[in-house]
């Protein structure tokens, strides 16, 4: 008698255990799905990422230079002032040249981090949060 009782609780239940076990699979079959594709994404964003760190530090270098040939500017500027010379516009264009020129590939390089970010969604905080990346190849 008890053995049809025993029958009659798991017949009742197997409907809820089978829903049970379906929903886990389900969850199982999208977590699995879910880890599929970040792992496909991290290996395109370590990609991009990478390049966003090396663009930056690209733009540390030029910026580096830039402030050299300011200064440059500056001192060559003030020698002229302080020896009571004329100052002449000619007496900088090469410098003024040449510091129009980094600028312009300082801006290049930013916008291309702009244009991989919108690619890949990034906000400008996420950007940020981007080191900079010396090239591997370019050290040795």
């Amino acid at each position: 008698m008890s053995e049809d009782r025993w029958k009659k609780l798991w017949e009742s239940l197997k409907p809820q255990i089978a829903s049970m076990v379906q929903k886990a699979g389900e969850t199982a079959q999208k977590a699995g799905e879910v880890v599929s594709e970040m792992a496909k994404t991290l290996g395109k964003e370590s990609a991009k990422l990478a390049k966003i760190g090396k663009l930056k530090a690209d733009i540390l270098i030029l910026e580096g230079n830039k402030d050299s040939l300011l200064r440059n500017l500056g001192e060559k500027l003030y020698e002229l002032h302080k020896n009571n010379e004329e100052i002449r516009k000619e007496l900088f264009a090469d410098l003024i040249t040449e510091i129009e020129g980094l600028e312009k590939k300082i801006l290049e390089k930013q916008r291309e981090i702009e244009s991989i970010a919108r690619e890949e969604n990034l906000k400008p905080e996420d950007v940020e949060k981007i080191p900079a990346v010396e090239d591997e190849e370019k050290k040795d």
